[in-house]
């Protein structure tokens, strides 16, 4: 039967031999953390830069020109089935109005892009709506006339609009330009009150807005 002090000597002696091997680890990782260090210093890494170029122009397009279009297209049902598009005067001037977002979209992308992809793409975006805004042309070929109900849904439009509005404060301008085309397509008296409360309430929320981005452009 082994002794107490040969017991106490075979723990110690298995306690040294312990702590060798995890010295002996602890050695090893950190020669392995070196030589990692090491390699990754010496390795070759390519550096990426954030470029802002192209970013204003393809903002704007996704943003602006996307949200104009479609808006648009809303107001060119809304002054089909009023039938506004039976003058070719008036869709000659709407054409005209559609045309500058575009034209703006496609001035910023010749001036800010980053390369030939980022252009085609911005140009095949802004080609589509172009194309939209030469519907009213292509819609006045279908010479719908004006109904007795013409201009009760151009203010009741102008109201989708002002509704709009209070999300995305920049439609206030669909909404004034639909009440002001109700006014003069000779309404009856409850038409003509129910186009002004739209210029009522459409005006000082699109001098709010003004104010607004006046404000946030000068802060």
């Amino acid at each position: 039967m082994p002794s107490l002090f040969n017991l106490v000597i075979t723990d110690t002696k298995v306690s040294k031999l312990t702590a060798k091997f995890l010295k002996m680890i602890h050695s090893t990782m950190d020669a392995q953390r070196l030589s990692i260090s090491a390699l990754l210093l010496l390795l070759p890494v390519p550096a990426f830069a954030f470029s802002a170029a192209g970013s204003t122009a393809t903002a704007f397009i996704i943003l602006v020109l996307g949200g104009f279009t479609l808006l648009n297209l809303v107001l060119n049902a809304l002054f089909f089935f009023a039938g506004k598009y039976q003058s070719r005067r008036f869709s000659k001037v709407h054409t005209l109005g559609s045309l500058i977002v575009p034209l703006i979209a496609l001035v910023l992308t010749v001036m800010d892009h980053r390369g030939f992809a980022d252009i085609a793409f911005n140009l095949g975006l802004i080609l589509v709506a172009i194309a939209l805004a030469l519907l009213p042309l292509q819609l006045t070929l279908s010479k719908r006339a004006p109904s007795q109900h013409s201009p009760l849904i151009l203010a009741l439009g102008a109201f989708v609009f002002l509704a709009i509005a209070y999300v995305i404060p920049p439609v206030v301008l669909f909404a004034v330009l639909v009440a002001h085309v109700a006014l003069q397509s000779q309404p009856n008296n409850k038409t003509r009150i129910v186009s002004f409360a739209a210029l009522f309430i459409g005006y000082p929320l699109m001098a709010y807005w003004l104010y607004q981005t006046l404000q946030m452009f000068t802060s």
